[in-house]
Order: C-alpha cells, then sequence, then structure tokens
C-alpha cells in the first residue's frame, strides 16, 4: 500500500470522481458513508486488507445491519480498492464479494387498483397534476423521482417517446409508451407542448433542478381522503 494514509488516499479518490469523472453528489454522498462505516470498525486510518475489509463486513452483520445494506457498503469500496489498484496505490486489487439475497417478488396492481387511481375526475389544478402523473407512471414504468423531474422538453409528443433520466441523474435513453391503447389517453392528460427546462408535472413554477421529495410529499398529501390511494401511491415508489 502506498506510503499516504487512507483518508488522504480516499480524498484523492473522491476529488477525481467528482471533478473527472463528473459524478453526483448523492454517489459522493454513497462513498463517505461507506467510508465512514469502514472507520468505524477501524478507526480514523483504517488499514485497507483482505482481512480488515472482511472484519468490516462481520462487524456490520454484528451490528444488525441487513445484507441489502451490507452490499451498498462493499459496492463502494471496492469501487475505491479498485482506484487504488488503478492509480498504482496497491499493488493488488481488492475486491469483496457482495452478500447473497433473498429474490423479492414484486407485488403488480390488480386491474381494480388501477381503476381507483384512476377513476376520479381532476377538477382542479393539483387535481389535473395528480392524475397527470398517475398516468404517466402507470403507462410507461418510470420512477416516481424520474416523472417528478420530468421536463417538458423530454417529452416528444409526435412521436410519445420519453427521454427519462435514471438514478444519478444520467441519460437513460428513450422510453416508449409501453401500452398502445393508453398512448392517446396520456397525452390528453399531459400538458400542452411547451419549451424549455419546466418541470412537466411536479408543479407551475417547479424546474427539474428542484427538490422532487417536496412535490413528491405535495402529491401524497393531495391523496390524504383516501387511504387506499395513499398506499398504492406509495408502492410505485
Amino acid at each position: 500500500m502506498d506510503l499516504l494514509s487512507t483518508s488522504r488516499l480516499f480524498s484523492d479518490f473522491l476529488a477525481q470522481r467528482r471533478y473527472l469523472r463528473n459524478v453526483t453528489p448523492s454517489t459522493i454522498e454513497w462513498y463517505e458513508t461507506a467510508f465512514k462505516a469502514l472507520q468505524r470498525t477501524h478507526g480514523a486510518e483504517p488499514p485497507l486488507t483482505r482481512t480488515a475489509l472482511h472484519a468490516f463486513v462481520v462487524d456490520l452483520r454484528q451490528r444488525g445491519i441487513k445484507p441489502i445494506s451490507c452490499n451498498t457498503y462493499i459496492k463502494a469500496l471496492n469501487a475505491f480498492c479498485k482506484w487504488l489498484h488503478d492509480e498504482g496505490h496497491a499493488p493488488d486489487r481488492l475486491e469483496l464479494q457482495t452478500l447473497k439475497l433473498e429474490t423479492r417478488i414484486l407485488q403488480t396492481l390488480t386491474d381494480a387498483r388501477i381503476q381507483t387511481l384512476l377513476s376520479p375526475k381532476p377538477k382542479t389544478f393539483d387535481q389535473w397534476r395528480l392524475q397527470a402523473l398517475i398516468a404517466l407512471l402507470l403507462d410507461t414504468g418510470v420512477r416516481i423521482d424520474e416523472a417528478l423531474t420530468l421536463r417538458c422538453l423530454d417529452v416528444d409528443y409526435d412521436n410519445l417517446l420519453l427521454t427519462v433520466f435514471g438514478k444519478g441523474r444520467r441519460a437513460a435513453g428513450t422510453a416508449h409508451l409501453r401500452l398502445a391503447p393508453a398512448a392517446p389517453h396520456l397525452r390528453d392528460q399531459l400538458p400542452a407542448p411547451r419549451r424549455g427546462h419546466r418541470a412537466l408535472v411536479a408543479g407551475p413554477r417547479a424546474h427539474a433542478d428542484h427538490d422532487h421529495q417536496r412535490y413528491l410529499h405535495l402529491l401524497t398529501e393531495d391523496l390524504s381522503a383516501s387511504h387506499q390511494r395513499v398506499s398504492i401511491l406509495n408502492r410505485l415508489g
């Protein structure tokens, strides 16, 4: 291992990721959280050996950390270890295997629940916005955060194509509406074509860079009168 301290090397790793790889702030936070967890086990200057990394995972499990959370730490530290090897700071590349997880079967919506979501007739802007968001989620299958950060310029109304930004705000290409019979109905529910960077359904004064979780909170508040619809919308996230 290089004579530089582990924390100094980690700072260099973050700097390269931030300025040379242009990763998002959330990715930087992910790396930092994993490194702080490693420091909790091994101190301010944790040794980066296979034995030390194995001990770190054991410590996580003994503290009751779930396997899926352990895997997030493991993946972040694996990226750091790969960088150390690629930059010549470590002669060997260390890579921990992720923990085996149980396969989850996601619950899908029944026709009755879909009808419950789509049946109300909007009368106000807030109700129209909510109805448009629900229709967008059901027809395209995009994530809730992807829908709330979708901009008007990301929608091709002629061909009904969406340019969706996935995790990390990297372009995920175009997402076709998967239910052709619903496409004309969705076109009617989305706002009229407009230019610019305005958010499509987040609000009349919202922009894509705003905190979309705030708008998600406002939208779920609109459903507070019906517990069943609130539960269904929450599952979509």
